[in-house]
């Protein structure tokens, strides 16, 4: 097996690089069952395979090469069923079925005395951090519990946890035979499962993992396993944007894995950043690292680029309007509170990008179904015609006394609904709707009064949390953005650090605000330093034009910024 590595800072094309090798296994006449790419989000292994398919012109077989870590692995194992966050939610049920004490034995629930261990219910936050530790122990390679009771005496990250040995152990067991008993693998079951010799990798040409500075040793095992497997393995990282040690990555791994000189592509040249952003990340930020590679990049673009520091929202509102490609970000939620806040009092779209379950993605601060039934209500009102598809979204929206009482009902039910509403070729304009299907009278008032909003909290677990205070709050927010703009679109993107990796923007608004954060960083262990450090370089280097330092009042500030910047 021979290895090699490719190295490149923000927006130095390694995805780009990795697409095209992969495209010329497949013109040298290699099959996709020969050939390998693992990606580890799922959002960018299917934006990996939609570039495959529209840049390279991929087939959809080809496409299928490029999988995450945790599909290939749970595609060799027996067990398809996944615990997700419904099963998480069941389990927590469960604990709570009564006061009694009780625990799984043996794939069995009992609740006899002699069995259970003598803890009541945990509550969920708990529970939640217990979850958290044998999460990060099991990508650590403590997967017995003797290891993870050692794992978590020494562990800094829970020294103040206050958590009980009984507890986790308690937790850990009946987690495990819930698991068992429903015929259930969690993410780290699907990687640890998948590691003795009794599964099966397919025998391959060449191996390509991507974003390799952010693996466990878990998924380093999973790696380890592919490349006894292969001719070639090819390791994609920048371990400069190693930024999730605080669940497991190793970054030393991909730095000490032995590589020949000559195997090692370094792409030396960003077509992100202009000239004064890649000056204040390679010259402020870059040297506190202590422990890296060394790579450098050159800049590519003639452009500038400006950088702003500000301590007034209403600059940044100001901003706000005036740009089309923007993002908000900081280092935890909390620091992007004050941006959400005065978006929402502005009346301006955004999105949220979130991972909450089975929901990874973006959210947008307005309801699809709400943005749809406005829209579809306006061309109702103005004259035009909707699809029958539309009117059963629509009807659905709009206020009980607008339509017949029952009818919402009958619409949505398919063995009841209209066929004419199935046929792709019709319409239905406001009057037809009046005099055929149910719609009781004229809207005097204005129209957008008709219709029922629902708060995106309300609508959903896996919406962004506390966006609105009320029904009422979120109406008045989608009336204002309306008068605003009738696309009801957004360039505007609001996410933690973590949440932006990979992505870029024209304007990119960094809040300065570590919080607690700080503290790790003034006081923790060399690599919790180096993390913070390369936190703050991964969030300043997604502008390709504009980065502006939001600096609120009395934040802690992260302490590399030694130069004054123009004031916004």
């Amino acid at each position: 097996m021979r290895t090699f590595k490719v190295l490149g800072g923000p927006g130095c094309g390694k995805t780009t690089e990795i697409l095209n090798r992969l495209g010329r296994k497949f013109r040298e006449g290699l099959t996709p069952s020969q050939v390998l790419m693992i990606g580890f989000a799922k959002a960018t292994v299917e934006n990996l395979q939609e570039r495959a398919i529209e840049e390279l012109k991929f087939t959809e077989a080809q496409a299928e090469s490029i999988q995450t870590i945790h599909k290939y692995c749970l595609d060799r194992l027996p067990i398809k069923n996944v615990f997700t966050s419904e099963y998480k939610r069941d389990f927590k049920n469960k604990l709570k079925i009564d006061e009694s004490n009780w625990q799984f034995i043996d794939g069995e629930l009992s609740t006899d005395a002699e069995d259970c261990v003598g803890w009541g219910d945990i509550e969920d936050k708990k529970l939640g951090i217990i979850f958290g530790l044998i999460g990060l122990a099991r990508h650590n390679m403590c997967h017995e519990i003797e290891d993870i009771l050692k794992y978590y005496n020494e562990s800094e990250d829970y020294k103040y946890s206050k958590l009980k040995k009984a507890d986790i152990e308690w937790a850990h067991k009946n987690l495990t035979a819930y698991k068992k008993q429903n015929f259930l693998v969690d993410f780290e079951d699907m990687l640890y499962k998948a590691l003795p010799d009794s599964v099966k990798f397919g025998d391959y040409k060449m191996v390509m993992v991507d974003e390799v500075q952010d693996l466990t040793d878990l998924e380093w095992a999973v790696v380890k396993k592919l490349a006894n497997n292969t001719e070639e393995l090819h390791l994609v990282g920048d371990d400069d944007q190693a930024i999730y040690g605080w669940k497991g990555a190793k970054v030393t791994t991909f730095q000490r894995w032995p590589c020949k000189k000559e195997d090692i592509t370094i792409l030396d040249k960003t077509h992100r950043l202009p000239h004064n952003i890649h000056y204040f990340v390679t010259q402020e930020i870059i040297p506190e690292i202590k422990n890296r590679m060394g790579n450098r990049y050159q800049v590519v673009k003639k452009d500038l680029g400006k950088i702003y520091t500000t301590s007034n929202l209403d600059e940044l509102r100001k901003r706000v309007k005036e740009s089309t490609s923007i993002m908000f970000c900081g280092r935890t939620n909390v620091a992007c509170r004050p941006y959400v806040e005065f978006l929402k009092e502005e009346g301006i779209p955004w999105e949220q990008k979130i991972r909450s379950g089975k929901a990874q993605g973006f959210q947008s601060s307005i309801n699809p179904d709400d943005t749809q039934a406005i829209k579809n209500w306006h061309v109702l009102k103005t004259g035009g015609s909707i699809s029958g598809k539309h009117v059963v979204k629509l009807y659905d929206r709009l206020k009980d006394g607008l339509i017949k009482k029952g009818k919402k009902t009958y619409l949505s039910n398919k063995d009841t609904c209209p066929k004419e509403f199935t046929d792709k070729d019709r319409t239905f304009d406001y009057k037809e709707l009046k005099e055929k299907y149910f719609l009781l009278a004229d809207v005097d008032k204005s129209w957008h009064d008709c219709l029922t909003f629902e708060t995106t909290r309300k609508k959903s677990r896996d919406k962004p949390k506390a966006l609105f205070d009320d029904d009422l709050d979120y109406t008045e927010y989608v009336k204002s953005c309306w008068d605003k703009d009738r696309n009801l679109k957004s360039n505007i993107l609001v996410a933690t650090i973590h949440g932006v990796k990979g992505m870029e923007r024209d304007v990119v608004v960094l809040s300065w605000d570590w919080g607690g954060s700080l503290s790790s960083f003034r006081n923790g262990t060399e690599e919790q330093e180096d993390e913070e450090v390369r936190t703050c370089y991964v969030g300043a280097t997604r502008a390709k034009k504009t980065l502006i330092i939001y600096q609120p009042p009395k934040a802690k500030i992260f302490p590399l910024l030694n130069v004054e910047y123009e004031q916004l």
